[in-house]
């Protein structure tokens, strides 16, 4: 009995933090750079950029609308920028263009889905406490643990997908200034 509550417990606290991570998502999208910006002042921001970049990729992401704003992917990710005539990207294992598709939509959609999924398993835990869902197929519906570890492996998947999500978004933004460079 304690280790059913116990199993509860935690997939009511995993689903529960399948919820924040939707909210998380959502607000590193929208506020965090802005946030960390104002916190650090932009004009620190911007002499922190002249002193790791050339002045022409400075002069570019000041043209750039949203870097000029904002130029914190440009300093978070200085360490993969490769300037040569255009701006490339040090992937790991080799160096190459940077990503030209914004990839936000659709790994927020992935990140909506794996919070109803945790959102299901979670009513499904709290519905095989009293009934068992009936057929052999079925059968590890009736397994708390299984589920526990399901739910477990969709966080996982769900924070790779956020740490994902900010890393290709800044590598889009930083290609875009390749349109002042050349």
């Amino acid at each position: 009995m304690m280790q059913t509550v116990a199993v509860l417990t935690a997939i009511f606290v995993g689903v529960a933090f399948a919820v924040y991570q939707v909210y998380d998502i959502y607000y590193a999208q929208n506020f965090q750079d802005d946030e960390s910006l104002a916190q650090d002042g932009g004009k620190s921001a911007f002499a922190r950029l002249k002193a790791a970049f050339p002045a022409r990729v400075v002069a570019a992401a000041m043209e750039d609308e949203a870097l000029s704003r904002n130029p914190q992917p440009l300093l978070r990710r200085r360490r993969s920028v490769v300037v040569e005539n255009e701006i490339r990207i040090r992937y790991p294992g080799w160096i190459g263009r940077p990503v030209t598709h914004n990839w936000r939509q659709p790994l927020l959609v992935v990140v909506l889905i794996d919070c109803l999924l945790a959102m299901f398993l979670g009513g499904l835990s709290l519905y095989t406490v009293a009934y068992e869902v009936p057929g052999e197929a079925f059968a590890w519906m009736n397994d708390h643990v299984v589920v526990l570890l399901l739910l477990v492996l969709i966080l996982l998947l769900t924070h790779v997908v956020a740490r994902l999500d900010v890393y290709l978004h800044d590598i889009y933004r930083i290609g875009r200034l390749n349109r002042f460079l050349g």
